[in-house]
């Protein structure tokens, strides 16, 4: 289970109202939170702030857990968190093939087997050889979502991973997306504007009320 308590954060100590104030919540092994609420709110930092790859002038308050562990202070890699970014941050100089090679977890045998067919799983095997600038903003997404994933995460955090996929490919990625988060039994973190409705095990938090 991951579970934030009590996060509040802003960017400089003169400001009179913290981006984010007594935020807190918890997500269960298999679920699926969704984050939404309106830009300039601080969703993508809470996601940076949870996996470690905050900003050093971050002002921040509150503790992280995971699976009962503290993880406040932990290192990213202690942490065991897959995380999406919304930049989404292929390595240029890999292919797609070798941008998942990268964070198979090490004693992953015949890796190269193992990552074509990850991408034959998103319909995506024909590009493993192709470079992220090769690659559509919605091509790049699911590359970037499928790292992630790969790792053997603890937990996933994904910030908006669907915001550049048309609606057909939103529908199948989406049926492996929710079906890997219940085969790792993880909790997920997903921020989107795209909310996606009838989905079991999933919840929704609108966090302006925490701004």
């Amino acid at each position: 289970m991951l579970e934030i308590k009590d996060i509040t954060f802003s960017f400089d100590k003169k400001e009179k109202k913290p981006l984010i104030k007594n935020l807190s919540f918890k997500v269960k092994k298999g679920e699926i939170l969704f984050i939404s609420g309106r830009s300039g709110l601080g969703k993508s930092t809470l996601l940076d702030l949870i996996s470690g790859f905050h900003d050093n002038n971050l002002i921040w308050t509150g503790k992280i857990y995971l699976n009962k562990l503290d993880i406040t202070n932990a290192s990213i890699q202690n942490k065991k968190i897959g995380y999406m970014l919304q930049d989404y941050f292929l390595f240029p100089h890999f292919n797609v093939k070798n941008n998942l090679i990268f964070s198979l977890p090490k004693q992953t045998r015949n890796k190269k087997e193992q990552a074509l067919d990850y991408l034959k799983q998103i319909n995506m095997v024909e590009f493993s050889d192709h470079y992220p600038y090769e690659l559509s903003g919605g091509q790049k997404a699911r590359i970037a979502c499928l790292r992630a994933i790969v790792s053997n995460p603890d937990a996933l955090l994904l910030d908006e991973p669907f915001s550049s996929l048309d609606k057909k490919t939103i529908k199948s990625f989406q049926k492996f997306l929710f079906e890997y988060v219940k085969k790792l039994n993880i909790p997920c973190v997903i921020v989107s504007h795209r909310l996606i409705e009838n989905l079991n095990n999933s919840m929704e938090l609108n966090i302006t009320k925490f701004a």
